[in-house]
């Protein structure tokens, strides 16, 4: 056990609110970090000053702080800075929680759609990917009988630029979050271009497509996966998710038609539907920096090239 100074944590002292702040013999400290000032108190009975009243002080050292003491390494002072870092964060998830749509609506779609969601995160941009677009439009070419289904589609800008590359086609944004879905609806586009709910049976409403865009959507917290080292996505994305919706994808797609599957971490040549298809050119995934798996959902050390286009090859039906 520790000696020297009794343990008193004097719980008064860190709930004195000065305009938004605790006020602190350690020094002024903001809100969010009240459970850890316990902490502080009790390291600083210890003998040990942390915090100063210096204008140079930085907020949110205080973890830091305690982890850089010998000190840290008890086993109270561990468990104590552990359970102040998941308080926390679970603050401000509820900040997030109360004060935005967005992340209510991420929330709503892990909880209540989590065996139709892929990608969670709504980041988008317009023309992110133009040697991508403009093979396909080089492929396709332009006429009002073309049928694109942008899958995905976010809040709208990969819809706003597949129009400018196909400028008389009928182009479908399918979008499963629900808040983004209704920023598309807002958007102010000509009569040519409709936005859905992206599930299978109200695509079937659309008719079969010319050209189908999944664009950085099948693939799951790409970012976090590399930063941690996860090296088996069965339990995060397992391959068969990725599989059955490229299944249904392939049947709502014309024969000779375009399945454009880019910026994912599995590959479409690894499906039941790989036989269907053949490569359009040498577009590839080369840039993709996050890790990549196999079936059986484990990463690839080494993977090689990824195709990005693929053209459906004619059935015995077709003409």
């Amino acid at each position: 056990m520790l000696t020297g100074a009794p343990f008193n944590l004097a719980f008064p002292l860190f709930f004195i609110k000065n305009n938004g702040m605790l006020i602190s013999t350690p020094g002024d400290i903001k809100l969010p970090e009240r459970l850890e000032c316990v902490l502080l108190y009790f390291i600083k009975a210890r003998g040990v000053r942390l915090f100063t009243n210096s204008r140079n002080q930085k907020p949110g050292v205080t973890i830091q702080a305690i982890k850089q003491h010998r000190l840290y390494h008890h086993p109270l002072i561990r468990a104590g800075v552990s359970v102040a870092s998941r308080i926390r964060n679970a603050a401000r998830t509820a900040v997030r929680a109360i004060t935005s749509k967005e992340f209510r609506s991420i929330i709503q779609l892990r909880v209540l759609n989590a065996q139709h969601v892929h990608q969670t995160t709504p980041l988008t941009s317009m023309n992110r990917y133009p040697v991508i677009f403009s093979a396909c439009r080089d492929y396709l070419g332009d006429n009002g009988n073309l049928k694109i289904l942008s899958y995905g589609c976010s809040t709208g800008e990969e819809v706003l630029t597949l129009r400018q590359y196909f400028p008389t086609a009928h182009i479908v944004g399918a979008e499963i979050n629900k808040h983004s879905l209704a920023v598309c609806k807002k958007r102010s586009v000509d009569e040519k271009i409709t936005f859905v709910h992206s599930s299978f049976g109200e695509l079937q409403k659309h008719g079969k497509f010319d050209a189908i865009f999944c664009m950085a959507v099948l693939q799951r917290k790409p970012n976090l996966i590399e930063g941690k080292g996860i090296t088996s996505l069965q339990k995060i994305y397992p391959f068969e998710k990725f599989e059955k919706q490229l299944i249904d994808l392939d049947k709502l797609l014309k024969p000779q038609g375009l399945l454009t599957v880019h910026y994912t971490q599995y590959s479409i040549m690894d499906t039941t539907i790989a036989p269907q298809y053949e490569s359009l050119g040498d577009y590839n995934q080369d840039d993709y920096r996050s890790p990549v798996f196999d079936k059986n959902s484990l990463i690839i050390r080494n993977p090689v090239s990824r195709k990005s286009i693929f053209v459906k090859k004619p059935n015995e039906h077709s003409t």
